[in-house]
């Protein structure tokens, strides 16, 4: 039985001048980047939708453990075919041959999104509509002649539109060409010998090598030169290489962005999908490669980005963690790295976790410098070696702790005591406002000293230092569960599952319980709508995800780990 891919991967003609284009289009950004920026916009939803479809099978799909058994490699030939200058490839393994994928097949009906997100007859519709007056059939039109893979590209035509190679893996030829013989057509055309077919309610379609590719016509007489050796391939591009080493062999989908994809397609989109694709943006940044591969009891994503190894880049310091044994168990959200002082503004701005907390950051930034208290010096550079932040709900509403290694325990005393007064001055009563400003107070919370500053009902800012760590939370709980020492992160068995074997000097450390996540942002207000309530019963199968990041000379590799029990 051949995996049943989603049959509608509707991508129209995606190229400048052409009537029917429905594509990926570059706009100028105002105000992103500098002037003169160009920014890719998907302006067809439809071409989101093949990237979520692939997404979706990505996740399901990778579901399945191998069990450990030699599993063979995916075909992956299709690159071949494809311009060495896309800005982004996305590769499938459609071989049920293959365990990963015959277990796919198995559990698809895991995931309640699957039925509405990836129909089986999508596929054919894609491909055609109707074939001689019927509707096309998956089973009997398409599953005789489909081969061991298929990719989509976006590709860079120099313009400010991009345009989409779709290829697909033929077995049998004849039974393929019986089958594009039967679509509809409105002419046909030939290119260095090989007949490219119009259809009117499809892409383009020609056969190239053992290969289907379906596009604007241009697209499809790229593909061909390339195929001829008259233009390089992405098989042959050092950088597509480089950023595929190492890929493991048990993966089900690959993927690769260049720079200019990871700027145009990632960091301009809003959102977290921004913001990850501004955190793996570097001026050198050459090219991202990702790998999509069964673990046991769930899923793990290689992430690999590679630098021109000519030209210095500034590299993430590397770190042993030592926190995770400080952080309580049933933290629902845990992020271990140096640099705090320059991630932390960022973090709270994208997740909205640290509610007015930036803006009061802020404030008391320009008020300390004010009184001659320099900021960077005495304050951030408690923030550059190892710093965790981490989110919590021990009495049902969501604690930010924030907790830093101090080398110098009394030092750090006697700064934040100078901070107290201009802190609590930033929740000083304005104008004739009835009440006096807070003070802080000093608190005894599980045997440590604790400085609480109550701003309002259910709002406080509360710090302790102790056992060489500055500990700040906005809750006593939050620093209570740290001096306690109880059971750690590392004793929680989704911790272990997804983060239990991570390489000992890294450059960040991130788990997140996912349920309990969820379960926070819906009473919080955080997740709403209608997408999130379309999604969530699909989120729900995933119990905790783990990332790890490790960085060398000229590249830096990532590894995600989702398990689904």
């Amino acid at each position: 039985m051949s995996p049943r891919l989603p049959d509608k991967l509707p991508l129209k003609r995606t190229s400048l001048g052409d009537a029917r284009h429905e594509g990926v289009a570059a706009d100028a950004a105002p105000g992103a980047g500098g002037p003169g920026k160009v920014i890719l916009r998907l302006r067809n939803r439809r071409v989101l939708g093949a990237v979520a479809a692939v997404v979706v099978i990505v996740l399901v799909v990778l579901i399945a453990s191998s069990g450990g058994q030699a599993v063979t490699p995916p075909a992956t030939g299709a690159a071949s075919v494809v311009p060495s200058d896309v800005l982004a490839y996305i590769h499938l393994s459609t071989d049920d041959s293959r365990a990963p994928v015959k277990s796919a097949l198995a559990l698809l009906g895991r995931f309640p999104g699957y039925p509405q997100l990836l129909l089986r007859d999508d596929l054919a519709a894609w491909l055609g509509a109707t074939r001689s007056g019927r509707a096309v059939n998956f089973d009997r039109d398409i599953r005789p002649w489909l081969g061991k893979e298929a990719a989509l590209a976006i590709l860079d035509t120099g313009t400010s539109t991009a345009g989409s190679l779709v290829v697909i893996g033929v077995g049998n030829r004849p039974a393929a060409a019986r089958f594009i013989a039967g679509l509809p057509s409105d002419g046909s055309a030939s290119y260095r010998g090989t007949k490219i077919t119009g259809h009117p309610r499809a892409d383009d379609s020609a056969f190239v090598g053992h290969y289907l590719v379906l596009g604007h016509a241009a697209a499809i007489r790229a593909a061909i030169d390339v195929a001829a050796g008259r233009a390089p391939s992405l098989s042959e591009y050092p950088v597509y290489q480089r950023a595929a080493a190492s890929e493991p062999a048990g993966r089900v989908v690959d993927a690769y962005f260049s720079a200019a994809g990871v700027t145009r397609l990632v960091a301009s989109q809003g959102g977290l999908v921004g913001e990850a694709g501004a955190l793996i943006y570097q001026a050198t940044l050459q090219g991202v490669g990702l790998a999509l591969t069964p673990a046991s009891g769930g899923v793990q994503v290689a992430i690999r980005s590679v630098f021109d190894p000519q030209i210095a880049r500034t590299r993430a310091a590397s770190f042993t963690p030592s926190l995770p044994s400080s952080i309580p168990a049933g933290a629902d959200l845990f992020l271990d790295l140096t640099g705090l002082n320059k991630t932390l503004p960022r973090v709270l701005k994208t997740t909205g976790i640290g509610g007015r907390i930036p803006e009061l950051l802020k404030r008391l930034g320009i008020a300390l410098e004010a009184q001659g208290i320099s900021v960077k010096q005495d304050i951030a550079s408690l923030f550059e070696r190892e710093s965790a932040v981490v989110v919590s709900t021990p009495g049902g509403s969501p604690v930010l702790t924030v907790i830093a290694r101090t080398p110098a325990p009394d030092q750090t005393r006697t700064v934040f005591a100078q901070l107290e007064l201009p802190f609590a001055r930033l929740f000083a009563p304005v104008g004739n406002a009835a009440g006096r400003a807070p003070v802080f107070n000093q608190v005894t919370v599980a045997g440590v000293t604790a400085h609480q500053l109550v701003v309002a009902p259910g709002l406080q800012f509360d710090y302790a230092v102790f056992d060489n760590e500055l500990v700040l939370s906005t809750s006593l709980a939050g620093i209570a569960g740290v001096a306690r020492h109880g059971s750690s992160i590392l004793d929680e068995a989704a911790y272990r599952a997804t983060l239990g074997n991570h390489p000992a000097s890294i450059t960040s450390l991130l788990f997140l319980d996912l349920n309990q996540l969820l379960r926070v942002g819906e009473q919080t207000g955080l997740m709403t709508g209608a997408q999130f309530r379309a999604l969530k019963p699909d989120l729900d199968r995933v119990r905790a995800i783990g990332f790890v990041s490790t960085s060398g000379e000229a590249e830096s590799t990532a590894e995600l780990s989702l398990q689904i029990p």
